[in-house]
């Protein structure tokens, strides 16, 4: 439940914390996403990027086209709730890096943005979100119980 209240969050602290500061930082709605698909499995995850992301694509100041979030978020939800199976760490940091990447040519095939101010903020972006997420999946991973622990108990 924690995790769809931060998905409806997410947009508006990217927002108001994360976009204001002056180091950079993670990029929130798509941590919230990967993690949703994590939790929840690959429908959870791309219901949650179309929902988050269109949120995103509306949020002020909103500077590309909408939808364009949306699409790339419900394609990383829907892939790394695929991917998911046992293996949450290993699956968050590509889930998340394949959502900043694809959002960042998504943004340069629509002409939304030049490719010289995608190089400029995705290498740090991705730096900060990959390492959030692989250690929040960590922490999601610990908290599930393994289905061969589950399946012993019955």
């Amino acid at each position: 439940m924690g995790l769809v209240l931060f998905m409806f969050a997410a947009p508006l602290l990217q927002v108001l914390l994360v976009n204001r500061s002056p180091w950079g930082g993670p990029d929130l709605v798509t941590l919230a996403v990967v993690w949703l698909a994590l939790s929840r499995g690959p429908v959870w995850g791309c219901v949650a990027g179309l929902v988050a992301g269109l949120a995103a694509d509306v949020t002020p100041p909103a500077d590309g086209t909408v939808g364009r979030t949306a699409l790339v978020l419900s394609v990383t939800g829907l892939l790394t709730g695929r991917w998911r199976e046992g293996k949450a760490p290993m699956v968050a940091a590509p889930g998340v890096a394949l959502g900043l990447v694809l959002q960042a040519g998504a943004a340069v095939a629509l002409g939304d943005e030049h490719w010289t101010a995608v190089v400029s903020w995705l290498p740090p972006a991705l730096g900060w979100t990959v390492a959030l997420g692989a250690l929040v999946a960590a922490v999601i991973a610990r908290r599930r119980p393994h289905p061969a622990v589950v399946s012993r108990r019955v």
